[in-house]
Order: structure tokens, then sequence, then C-alpha cells
């Protein structure tokens, strides 16, 4: 059931993508060389912690981590590590809040010191795909709508959106109805319709190849693309209101 949110429920929820907006930024930047993804998870507690927010993906059964760092091959839940990040690699980050009682949600990815021209053409894809799937975002469009948007981006530069994984809806719980794909199933007037006080989480999850994912190694967490391929995701909270769409995060 898609749970429809009040504009005070939607203020508080902005209140945790704040703090969840503010938590990327600053992880990111320190994203360096020779620094391991375990660090960047416990400072991304830190900050959260240190804002009155609690990790949302601790909550999560199984999960003991703040964050998932996605690098390289990695598409999703990769598990913060003794990894040191070396020049040139795609990092992925992702994270959630929850904030008197609401989530928010959100990933972004880079590449770390030197910039590959290849590499920065593949990242802006992934950002012009969410660009677009938040402006369908809209009262009376569908889910569909954004799935196309991020499937026509995606595949118009060459790339790939992963099949098996999807955005969702957020609020008290970190993953609520409905499912938000990143490319379209069927007709759009088929998929739910989008209404005012919907959240969601959009994510844009593609692929440089056109590799399956698979499981990475026997944690049950990490998935990775069967090929080796670089993966990127890109992903935002946004609150669906009467005059189109709010980015949260």
């Amino acid at each position: 059931m898609i749970k429809i949110k009040t504009p005070q429920e939607i203020k508080l929820m902005a209140e945790s993508g704040k703090i969840l907006a503010e938590v990327m930024k600053k992880v990111l930047a320190k994203a360096a060389v020779g620094i391991t993804t375990l660090e960047l998870d416990k400072y991304a507690e830190e900050l959260i912690l240190a804002a009155g927010g609690k990790p949302s993906f601790k909550m999560e059964k199984g999960y003991y981590f703040t964050t998932c760092m996605c690098v390289n091959d990695i598409v999703v839940h990769g598990i913060p590590s003794d990894y040191k990040l070396q020049d040139g690699d795609i990092v992925g980050v992702d994270a959630g809040v929850v904030y008197k009682g609401w989530h928010s949600d959100a990933s972004w990815t880079i590449q770390v010191e030197t910039q590959d021209k290849e590499i920065q053409k593949f990242l802006e894809t992934g950002r012009s795909a969410l660009n677009k799937a938040i402006r369908e975002c809209r009262p009376g469009k569908h889910i569909g709508d954004i799935s196309k948007a991020i499937e026509d981006t995606v595949r118009g530069s060459g790339y790939s959106p992963v099949k098996q994984l999807v955005g969702h809806g957020i609020g008290r719980a970190l993953h609520e109805d409905p499912e938000v794909p990143c490319y379209l199933r069927g007709r759009i007037e088929n998929t739910p319709e989008i209404k005012t006080g919907m959240v969601l989480a959009v994510e844009v999850i593609y692929n440089r190849g056109e590799s399956p994912v698979v499981y990475g190694g026997d944690d049950g967490w990490t998935i990775v693309t069967r090929d080796n391929s670089p993966s990127g995701l890109f992903e935002h909270t946004v609150a669906i209101t009467e005059k189109g769409p709010k980015v949260l995060t």
C-alpha cells in the first residue's frame, strides 16, 4: 500500500533529508586515495549522530554499517572494509538517516583523484538521468514515467539500467511501496499514478556494460557486475507536492 504523507510529515522528512545531504557532501569530500571505505563509514556515522539523527541502514536486519560503499564493479550494498581507495576508483556512497521517526535515503558516485573522460561521461549520464527522473515526479504522472526517463537517458548514452534493483517509497520505513524501477515495465498507464503526498527514493542504478548483476562473495549483501564492468548509483529522496517535485536530500 502506498502511504501518503501530510505536509507536516513531509516537513519532518525534509529535516531528515537536510542532515543526510550535509553528511553526503562531507563524506564525498573526504573520499581520497589511501582512505578506507570503513573510515568513511565511521565518519558518516559520527556526522549523523552529531546532527541528532540515526543511521537508517543499521536498522535493517543483519546490516551493521551506516553506509554502503560501492567501489568500481560493486552495484549496491557494498560493505565498508579496510579497502583503501586508489587513484581512479569509482566510489558510490549510499546512506540513510532517520530523524524524528522519518527516513531519508540518498547516494552519489564520484571518481577518486584522476578524472578519466570516459568515466566522467558515464557518471554525468547518471546525474542527468536522475534529474530527468525527478522532473517526472509530478501529480498525475505515473511511476512508469520516472522509469522511462531513467532508461531512455541511460540507454541513450550506451549504458544499461539494472533491472533487478529498484527505487522505492520511503517514510516511517526505509523501504515502502511503490517500487520505482530503472526501466519501463509494460505500459506507463498500468504503473501506479503519482499523487501529492507521495515520497519516493528515486534511484538510478546502471552499468557501463550489459552484464547481469550477481552476488559478490559470500556476505549475502554485496552485488556486483558479472563481467566486472563499472557501475553507477545516484539517488535522491523526493516529495511530490501540488507544485511538483521537492528534493529533500
